[in-house]
């Protein structure tokens, strides 16, 4: 091959690599601070507001009801980070930047919780023991007013971030991941003011919060699969620079959050209040982490056509094989029985890793031939060994 045609082919690449590259947004960075961004000053505005509720409640709550709030906010910090370590492993490509992600966790936990939904939840369940009776309020207001009121606020920072962010957010697999996140954030701060509010409720016996905090940790599967399903529906609804609307679709799976939302709260209405029905959640749970995969798997095909795209030339190189191309870019069973098949496992989940690692420096170097590129390319070779 002639000098002439080799560059040719290196062009096409490039040039196909960065239209990946544009319509995905892999590897855009994030900021914050925009002070020419409307938004920016939105969610200032909000942060100040929820921080504000936020430090009025837990400040008094924590110096009244110490060891209930230390226990809630230490193991509630670490179950949260046990999630965004989750959350991270299946944002495998493309994926959102650290600080975006933290943005969204803040905002639910700060904003949508306490300066929104629950002002929004006390409001409504007055409105309904004035209008209906005291006793309708005590069974149903929770199925009666979360499932709308807190899916609502808990899409925001999948909005807010489009403002902030409109390269990052580019398809429904972010507002999937944004969405669980800030389901998330949601979950960590409302489950640290129910141990220490069981406490309260209960003349500040310790062990009260204990109970509320095991219940609210098996019972850990609502917030985060319905807020994602949400997210995901946002995305599909508006539709963004990578997804084309599907607003029936989108709508569908807003409404199927609310639903499960709407059962999961009114389960003892449903019920009567019977024991048995605590039996309930189990399959509940089991559908609503269901939803969340089928959905994950319905998202994240655009996500890896996209890293085939940026990866492929690097078979015809002769940096990976094409079998490491289709187990870096496919589903975890499509990975591991890759690895299996493999004489040395241990080396091939290396590798594989490495693999993805090379596509994300391919695009933050917006597919120019940098250092950090070809050190990305010599690490798969080390690895191999």
């Amino acid at each position: 091959m002639t000098d002439t045609a080799s560059r040719t082919v290196d062009d096409s690449v490039v040039a196909a690599r960065r239209a990946v590259i544009d319509e995905s947004g892999w590897g855009a960075p994030f900021r914050f601070i925009q002070v020419h961004n409307f938004t920016f000053w939105v969610v200032v505005l909000l942060f100040v507001s929820g921080a504000s509720q936020t430090y009025r409640g837990f400040s008094s709550s924590a110096q009244a009801y110490t060891d209930s709030f230390a226990q809630g906010t230490v193991w509630f910090g670490l179950f949260a980070i046990l999630f965004l370590w989750l959350f991270s492993r299946l944002d495998r490509y493309s994926s959102i930047p650290a600080k975006a992600k933290v943005v969204a966790f803040l905002f639910s936990g700060l904003v949508s919780t306490f300066a929104m939904a629950a002002i929004n939840n006390d409001a409504f369940r007055s409105i309904l023991a004035k209008t209906i009776s005291l006793e309708f309020m005590q069974v149903w207001s929770a199925g009666a007013t979360a499932p709308w009121s807190e899916e609502i606020v808990k899409m925001l920072p999948v909005v807010l971030l489009i403002g902030l962010a409109p390269r990052v957010m580019r398809c429904a697999f972010d507002g999937l991941i944004i969405g669980a996140i800030a389901g998330l954030g949601f979950q960590v701060f409302e489950s640290v003011a129910y141990v220490y509010g069981s406490a309260a409720a209960n003349f500040g016996q310790a062990e009260y919060g204990t109970k509320t905090l095991f219940i609210r940790t098996v019972m850990s599967t609502g917030h985060w699969t319905w807020s994602a399903l949400c997210g995901a529906g946002l995305i599909y609804l508006i539709g963004r620079p990578a997804e084309a609307p599907r607003r029936a679709f989108g709508i569908a799976l807003i409404l199927w959050a609310m639903f499960l939302h709407w059962f999961w709260d009114s389960i003892g209405g449903i019920s009567g209040g019977a024991t048995w029905s605590i039996g309930l959640y189990i399959p509940l749970t089991l559908v609503c982490v269901g939803s969340f995969i089928w959905i994950y798997r319905h998202t994240v095909v655009k996500e890896r056509d996209w890293a085939r795209a940026l990866l492929a030339a690097e078979v015809d190189r002769g940096v990976i094989t094409a079998g490491e191309l289709d187990a870096a870019v496919g589903s975890r069973k499509e990975r591991k029985h890759f690895v299996k098949s493999q004489p040395n496992h241990r080396s091939t989940k290396h590798v594989l890793e490495a693999t993805t690692d090379l596509a994300d420096e391919i695009a933050t170097a917006y597919a120019n031939e940098t250092p950090e590129v070809e050190q990305a390319r010599a690490e798969i070779a080390r690895l191999r060994g």
